[in-house]
């Protein structure tokens, strides 16, 4: 009997130390059966491993929205670009426009009743910035006041006074009295008088002749006539026969003429 049991227990000792074995020491790893003790190959794991497609589509997924967006900013870099030069050409601009506003040619005169034509010529109003070009009549304008037609500028004076002195203010402005030579004159000077009497550069010499040494061609007197040797200009009057003689010492307005 206790070689029997002996034995039994031998085998018994034989029989757990093989199942240790194939249970890699862990006794209870055959505990539901011989199948569960079974090692997976290492094939049976190869479909669960990520392919590297996979991979390689997730990344080519994350770069394309990086390139979209690239692309999608390029215009408004390019539109930046353009505004920003646009910019700077402009202000370039406006510096060289105000430098040269400053700089401005002192030979053009800046009084608005004194215009000398001498103080400037063609080139200098070619210097001249667009505004000074307006205030020089001698740039082919007429100064504030006075009223243009063709190529000469008109004054007719608020104020009295004698031939010779109306002569001498309208030579200090560069000009003379009014010389009418062509019926649109003689109308243009009868329509912008306001009704008053105003000298013009006719006077009697030798005989009547213009303030420019210029013959008189035609004439505009009055029926009824006073004595005198300078002419007068009655606006209140028919342009057609509206001079008048009067003494040159006489006081009255006087109409100023500049020729552009």
């Amino acid at each position: 009997m206790e070689m029997k049991k002996v034995a039994g227990k031998k085998k018994l000792e034989e029989t757990v130390a093989m199942l240790e074995v194939k249970g890699e020491g862990n006794a209870y790893a055959l505990a539901d059966g011989p199948s569960s003790a079974e090692e997976a190959e290492p094939g049976d794991y190869v479909g669960l491993k990520p392919s590297e497609d996979i991979y390689s589509n997730i990344s080519e997924a994350n770069k394309q929205p990086v390139k979209q967006t690239q692309s999608a900013r390029m215009p408004y870099r390019v539109a930046c670009l353009i505004l920003t030069v646009l910019c700077f050409v402009l202000l370039l601009v406006v510096v060289v426009l105000l430098v040269k506003r400053k700089a401005g040619s002192p030979a053009c005169p800046v009084n608005p009743v004194s215009w000398v034509p001498s103080a400037c010529n063609v080139e200098q109003c070619r210097a001249f910035t667009f505004q000074e070009r307006n205030r020089c009549y001698c740039c082919h304008q007429c100064p504030s006041g006075w009223v243009r037609l063709d190529q000469s500028c008109f004054f007719w004076s608020t104020f009295r006074l004698s031939w010779d002195e109306s002569q001498k203010n309208c030579s200090m402005e560069g000009g003379s009295l009014a010389v009418v030579n062509s019926p649109k004159v003689q109308t243009f000077l009868t329509q912008n008088g306001n009704g008053m009497k105003y000298w013009i550069g006719l006077r009697n010499g030798t005989k009547w002749a213009w303030v420019d040494n210029s013959t008189l061609q035609q004439s505009y007197w009055k029926t009824r006539q006073t004595s005198g040797d300078c002419a007068i200009l009655s606006s209140n009057d028919q342009d057609k026969n509206n001079w008048l003689m009067s003494s040159c010492g006489s006081y009255t307005y006087y109409i100023c003429q500049v020729r552009l």
